[in-house]
């Protein structure tokens, strides 16, 4: 069994009924929608034409919310439905990032993810959703897509229907009829013009739509059809995911590359005081993440009901190991056990690696961030950890504390630190300048999209200037200069230049409209 819509676009008169009578029957917040409607207009006056689109949760077949969701609080039931158990979720939002078609919420008197449900508690009781029942033109037609004789399945054998962003693969189950294009795939319009009753949008969203229709107008190519009307979006994660990924890629890279310089430059053996400074860098992205929650009260039950098909919870027991081994490594140091060995070593190694770049992973479920779905993103983290990590040892070891740290200079090995940084910001520029090229199989065009906004749009300035010329190209000139304290500054700008680059990525990657 498999409910769905059919919504036959040539009937829709774009009067927000389904709309009302969907919040009215599920209590759906102010400025939160589970479905809506969606206007847009082609040509130019005397010749213009206005169309409609009904947008909503599509039931999909493979639905990535149920995938990335870290406790298991989005489920597909028999009935082909995917609803979210508000006794479990924990308000992280990484269901919303999956989605491609902007169809979750969060309710901001619970702090719970909402979606459409299909109105279960109507299809229980043998009756249709709300929203299909007030339609005065019938426009909006439930069923169920696996019986042969329903309305739905003689309309998909009977008629050319169209289905939203089928290259996402989530195998959507709500069709449009005589739909066009530009409704129903968001890179097909624009917002810029303004909107119909409405004040215009503001914000990321808004910028990155003024100068995607600037830079169109520009190139001479044709302009989009105009978004008129649609429901408001908020950039759901910040500065506190940016300091989960700064400060996770000094964790994961401090200790490791302390223990890599002393296997490869004769450097000291690592003690207490680079693992207790992991470790605190460590608990900061933990508290980071914890915070971001909706409901920091349920974090636990990321560990208590993990769902191990999803990189948010796979990611948590990494940390979770990293955690153990640092606190180990410490404790060795203090009590003098004597079993820092290799074992050890490479074990805190490894789960550094994983810890970094695992992110990478959580961010390929993220179906609806075409940006950070970029290939070769794990690869990119491990270079940021190393760079990070680095970075931090060096002033760390160069500042008051020291000897506390890593004992003097000679000690850790500071041409070989010097070299190693300089060898990471290299690697940094280049992965940098080749993410142009990294877009995601079958999503190219949208990435392309994405991408130009970091390099040509509205975050050129501090991606190109912060990010690259003074965080990565800066530090180069610095670790090959013979001046007293160039190392000290180089670090300092890497690590400058790595929250910028990270910020632009997780606030640029969320700009681009998907519904």
């Amino acid at each position: 069994m498999q409910l769905g819509f059919v919504i036959d676009q040539s009937r829709c008169i774009g009067c927000h009924a389904c709309t009302v009578a969907c919040k009215s029957e599920n209590q759906v917040p102010l400025g939160d929608f589970r479905t809506w409607v969606k206007y847009t207009e082609e040509g130019e006056f005397p010749e213009v034409r206005r169309s409609f689109s009904v947008l909503r949760c599509n039931q999909c077949s493979e639905p990535p919310c149920v995938t990335i969701c870290p406790v298991t609080a989005l489920d597909k039931h028999a009935n082909g439905i995917v609803e979210v158990d508000p006794a479990l979720c924990i308000g992280c939002k990484s269901c919303m990032h999956a989605c491609p078609y902007d169809a979750l919420y969060i309710n901001q008197n619970t702090g719970l993810a909402e979606k459409c449900h299909f109105c279960a508690h109507r299809v229980a009781r043998g009756l249709a959703p709300a929203c299909a029942v007030v339609c005065p033109t019938e426009a909006i037609i439930p069923g169920d897509f696996d019986q042969a004789t329903s309305r739905v399945s003689q309309m998909a054998r009977d008629f050319d229907l169209s289905a939203r962003k089928p290259e996402a693969k989530t195998q959507p189950n709500v069709f449009y009829k005589d739909v066009t294009t530009a409704n129903i795939d968001p890179g097909l319009s624009n917002k810029a013009g303004g909107f119909l009753w409405s004040n215009a949008q503001t914000g990321p969203q808004m910028a990155a739509q003024t100068f995607e229709a600037r830079d169109r107008e520009m190139s001479g190519e044709p302009a989009l059809a105009r978004t008129t009307y649609d429901v408001p979006r908020k950039e759901l994660w910040g500065s506190k995911i940016t300091g989960y990924l700064f400060f996770k890629s000094i964790a994961a890279g401090l200790l490791p590359v302390a223990l890599m310089l002393h296997w490869t430059a004769g450097a000291s053996l690592p003690g207490l005081g680079e693992a207790a400074v992991s470790l605190g860098f460590l608990l900061v992205t933990l508290l980071l993440l914890v915070f971001d929650l909706k409901r920091p009260e349920r974090f636990l039950l990321i560990l208590l009901r993990p769902n191990w098909d999803s990189w948010l919870a796979r990611g948590s027991y990494l940390i979770l190991a990293y955690n153990l081994a640092l606190v180990l490594w410490m404790a060795d140091a203090f009590m003098g056990w004597d079993l820092r060995g290799h074992v050890l070593a490479g074990s805190l190694v490894g789960l550094g690696g994983l810890t970094a770049c695992y992110t990478a992973w959580l961010f390929g479920q993220a179906r609806g961030r075409v940006l950070w779905m970029k290939r070769h993103f794990a690869l990119h983290l491990l270079v940021q950890s190393a760079l990070a990590g680095s970075a931090a040892l060096a002033l760390f070891a160069w500042s008051p504390w020291g000897a506390g740290l890593a004992g003097s200079s000679e000690a850790l090995g500071a041409s070989a630190l010097g070299e190693f940084m300089l060898a990471c910001c290299g690697l940094h520029l280049i992965l940098t300048l080749l993410e142009d090229r990294c877009a995601p199989r079958g999503r190219e065009k949208e990435y392309a999209r994405a991408a130009r906004l970091v390099t040509h749009g509205p975050w050129m300035v501090r991606h190109w200037v912060g990010g690259v010329l003074f965080g990565t190209l800066a530090p180069i000139v610095l670790l090959v200069s013979p001046v007293d304290g160039a190392m000290q500054i180089a670090a300092l700008l890497m690590l400058v230049g790595l929250w910028i680059i990270e910020d632009v990525f997780i606030r640029a990657g969320q700009a681009l409209p998907i519904s």
